[in-house]
């Protein structure tokens, strides 16, 4: 297994469950049909920062929530560490980053369902994507080596 390969698995708690917050669990990336049946899949959790009563993550919506959610995925699939401290929110804002991720909740998270999966080369393809329509040429170094863009249509 590569460092790429690894799947964002978005868990919504069901409504009358007051305790459950929303989960991003990082999950080894495991081909074939019983792949949701594996139970040692889990890597990591993705943890929403508590301070200030900032709330943790949420999806299927425009808001806040969704937001933090989109915050915490792109820093770790870029490889950037803490979605607090890196510039997508906390400390001195990146006003590059906060826009990858204000877009990547509003073009991805907003649409999410309660339960999802996302791949990790998927979430650096549509910020490959995100980067060219921007015309930014200093990518961050997680999509340097990914395949060039080119402008010929097929």
């Amino acid at each position: 297994m590569t460092e790429q390969d690894r799947i964002y698995h978005g868990v919504q708690p069901v409504e009358d469950d007051d305790d459950w917050q929303c989960r991003i669990l990082v999950e080894k990336r495991k081909l074939g049909p019983t792949e949701r049946q594996v139970d040692d899949l889990v890597l990591y959790e993705l943890t929403p920062k508590d301070a200030e009563g900032l709330g943790g993550f949420e999806w299927g919506y425009s808001g806040s929530g969704p937001g933090r959610a989109a915050n915490a995925i792109l820093a770790d699939a870029l490889g950037l560490g803490d979605p607090w401290s890196c510039g997508f929110e906390g400390g001195p804002i990146d006003p590059v980053l906060q826009a990858l991720g204000v877009d990547f909740a509003s073009d991805v998270l907003v649409q999410c369902c309660s339960e999802w999966r996302l791949s990790r080369p998927g979430v650096l393809r549509w910020c490959r994507g995100w980067y060219a329509q921007q015309g930014a040429r200093d990518l961050p170094a997680a999509l340097v080596d990914l395949p060039e863009l080119t402008s010929s249509r097929l």
